[in-house]
């Protein structure tokens, strides 16, 4: 709010009359002045007149603080300064219309509102309205009010023009037309609106025309809500029909971003059938002109349906070396009535499906079938992610049959797993030899390893091992705690996404505290080398381990000090207990990659990804001799439609020797390649392939006003809604917003310390300069 030139005066509480109190004041103050020059008829130069002088300004602001008076400030502000306009530049306001309406009311129907022009899109009627000459509202805005206007294009609010400090502070002409196309593949109705109101909104207004199709993410009610806390008031002004065209539309596609070569893939296509019924209709998936799958079905003009859809990924084409394969997914009206459909823009999308070759696995072996390891192997035999292979002791004298029969037979065996979870369970029951493929698994392979501690005491035994060395612990004999305890994260346990259990960090941290205490602990000093991520009882930093990780060689391992965080399922099932251990286990075990060779390993933290989102790119190592290589510098190059668009310097991932991490920006979408280069080396010959998806298909999913959204956000804000024909009724809505506010401030002399310290810093200097002088 732009305050205007303030008035500051001065004024007497009481019966006190100004004039009086001035004239006394004075009085008394010459009447102190003229004392004291009778004083020094004998002196000459500064002694004949500072003192005095001094002394009377003292003696005039006492008797002034005497007299009660207040310092009365007073300020007016504009209570509305600044418009910000903003145009949806989305892909669905290039839609047009069929029907024109005016003032949300029908064809025919009487209205003084302006008629809307139904043969231009969404987009061209709000351009005409904000800059044609003689009706601009943008130039008609400018007249009383700072103005600036905007475009909203997907994740941005792009400034084009503005208008401020009555026209001293103006970026050129205003332009006729807009230079770009409204196509951005989405539309956010939150935080692009906060960036074009800045940190400091006050004394704003809003004005949106758009239709409403918010499909990013954020709330476009909170920011409404918040915006009327501050006084901002938003004028959401909707365009498009509120009937639903005739369409058939392809919504989405609920499919998963990897199959593995001998699976099938299975999945459901939701469609949007807003068409007259009876209509023939197909719809099919196909890869390089070759078809996957087809159904016909015949449409019933009832809105939203489903349609499952499997078909066997052996006969998907493409590269061996790579995983990506693009699908076309396409609905669509056949024969006659395909002409039906009003716009098909919106009846096909892309979507990427990686071929893997092999899954995950993981090889569980324990002394007894324990709650957790038996509630652990469920988790992992119903993740398509992962195989699992589980054994337990059979308690013969020597190695046991049962962890023989299912322990890796060789080496090589063994390396093609990626997590081996140890319980409770003799050291003997592995030969010497499998001990020490064990070992060679976590510090060569860069396996992961996940201990989980018991009643029995077997880990104590391992110590003495050579497996014992990596195991991050050293126990400490018998439990000292004797009752229940609950769980509380360190600082190093808050950070660590694996452990992420809660939605927000500070929601995490307390669910960890609220979860069900263990029955039983075990007690251990963490090594010198480990980090403890969680522990026992109150203190997060002084009480018994819960959670050690260490790094070890290319591998890592993680000592569990309980078995009972199956307690965790007590009336949530497997919310939190099936949540944590399938995030430790991607973070422990080795990591995958998608495409590798003998030298390089190529791999991504997700398959799939939507346009804006970020990308964390991963790479391994290896020298000649198939070593984890560690002290390399890598770059990753990033290609996207067949450009380099970044080179990344990678970063050394801390739970995994020999693998490589880093994260890109926001990505658009396209079809992306990444290689990978040493010091001045070129690229490599290994790629990756992967597919950013745009979100242009959600933009032509629903073509209507969504009118609901619009006048909530008006009506949470204190603005309102209009159609696009009451446009010519804003300059007076925001005129009548844009009122005077005054602003008092007073200060009570007699009790401001500054006024009273004044006058004894005069009287001071009044008294050592007549020392000075010698005039006492």
């Amino acid at each position: 709010m732009p305050p205007s030139p303030t008035h500051t005066y001065l004024r007497f509480t009481g019966d006190w009359p100004p004039v009086p109190v001035f004239a006394v004041a004075i009085g008394l103050g010459l009447l102190m002045f003229f004392y004291y020059r009778r004083e020094l008829r004998f002196h000459s130069g500064m002694a004949r007149w500072v003192p005095a002088l001094l002394r009377s300004i003292a003696v005039f602001m006492i008797v002034m603080c005497l007299a009660g008076p207040i310092l009365r400030h007073v300020t007016t502000f504009r209570q509305l300064g600044r418009v910000v306009l903003m145009v949806d530049a989305s892909a669905s306001m290039s839609f047009t219309d069929e029907l024109p309406q005016a003032n949300g009311k029908a064809p025919g129907e009487a209205t003084a509102a302006r008629e809307v022009k139904p043969a231009l899109p969404r987009f061209s009627r709000a351009e005409d309205a904000l800059l044609t000459p003689g009706i601009s509202l943008a130039r008609r805005l400018a007249e009383k009010h700072d103005v600036e206007l905007f475009a909203l294009r997907g994740y941005k609010a792009e400034r084009l023009w503005w208008q401020r400090d009555e026209g001293r502070d103006i970026s050129g002409d205003l332009p006729l037309n807009f230079e770009f196309k409204p196509d951005a593949t989405l539309t956010n109705l939150d935080q692009p609106l906060r960036d074009a109101l800045g940190p400091s909104p006050n004394g704003a207004a809003l004005v949106l025309l758009t239709d409403g199709q918010h499909n990013g993410p954020g709330s476009p009610e909170d920011l409404a809500a918040s915006m009327g806390e501050n006084g901002v008031p938003i004028f959401t002004v909707g365009y498009g029909a509120e009937l639903a065209p005739p369409d058939l539309a392809l919504l989405g596609v609920k499919a998963p971003e990897a199959v593995f070569s001998e699976d099938r893939t299975e999945g459901v296509l939701l469609i949007n059938d807003a068409i007259a019924a009876g209509l023939p209709a197909m719809a099919s998936i196909t890869q390089a002109n070759k078809v996957l799958w087809q159904q016909s079905f015949t449409t019933t003009g009832k809105g939203e349906r489903r349609m499952e859809f499997s078909f066997p990924v052996k006969e998907l084409a493409g590269d061996v070396k790579q995983s990506l394969r693009l699908l076309n997914v396409r609905v669509e009206l056949t024969g006659n009535a395909s002409a039906r459909d009003r716009i098909t823009d919106n009846n096909q999308r892309v979507i990427a499906l990686h071929l893997l070759t092999r899954k995950r696995k993981v090889l569980i072996v324990d002394g007894r079938p324990r709650w957790e390891t038996r509630y652990l192997k469920n988790h992992f035999d119903t993740d398509e992610r992962w195989k699992v292979t589980a054994a337990f002791d059979d308690f013969k004298d020597g190695p046991s049959d049962t962890v023989q029969a299912a322990f890796p037979k060789t080496r090589e065996d063994l390396m093609t797993y990626d997590l081996v979870v140890l319980g409770d369970i003799r050291p003997n029951a592995l030969r010497e030899d499998q001990q020490a493929m064990l070992i060679e698994f976590v510090e060569k392979r860069g396996g992961g390893l996940i201990v989980i501690d018991g009643r029995r005491g077997h880990l104590t035994e391992w110590a003495k091992t050579k497996v014992g060395s990596l195991i991050p612990v050293a126990s400490r004999g018998k439990n000292e705690l004797t009752e229940p305890t609950g769980y509380h994260l360190t600082k190093d346990g808050l950070t660590l996404e694996a452990l992420r259990l809660g939605d927000t960090s500070s929601t995490n941290a307390a669910l960890w505290t609220k979860l069900p205490k263990a029955m039983w602990t075990s007690a251990a000093s963490p090594q010198s080398d480990a980090t403890v991520l969680a522990r026992f009882g109150g203190n997060a930093e002084k009480d018994q381990a819960a959670l050690v990780w260490r790094r070890y060689g290319a591998g890592s391992v993680l000592w569990l000090g309980t078995d009972e965080l199956w307690r965790w399922r007590y009336e949530v099932a497997d919310m939190h207990h099936q949540k944590f251990w399938m995030q430790i286990a991607s973070w422990i075990a080795a990591p995958p990659f998608l495409v590798e060779n003998e030298r390089v390993s190529l791999g991504m933290d997700r398959l799939r990804y939507q346009e804006g989102e970020s990308a964390e790119l991963r790479v391994r190592l290896r020298d000649a001799k198939g070593a984890v290589v560690e002290d390399a510098k890598p770059r990753v190059h990033v290609f996207r439609n067949g450009l380099e668009i970044a080179t990344l310097q990678l970063d050394p991932d801390a739970a995994h020797g020999g693998v490589f991490r880093a994260m890109t920006g926001a990505l658009p979408g396209g079809d992306y390649q990444i290689t990978v280069s040493e010091a001045n080396l070129p690229p490599g010959d290994v790629k990756l392939a992967f597919r950013v998806e745009t979100g242009a298909n959600q933009e032509w999913s629903h073509l209507t006003l969504n009118r609901p959204l619009l006048e909530g956000m008006a009506r949470a804000s204190g603005g309102r809604f209009l159609r696009e024909g009451d446009l010519s009724q804003l300059p007076d809505l925001l005129r009548q917003l844009d009122r005077q506010q005054t602003r008092v401030k007073e200060t009570i002399l007699w009790s401001s310390w500054w006024w009273f310290g004044i006058a004894m810093v005069l009287l001071t200097i009044e008294w050592l300069l007549r020392k000075r002088w010698r005039l006492v």
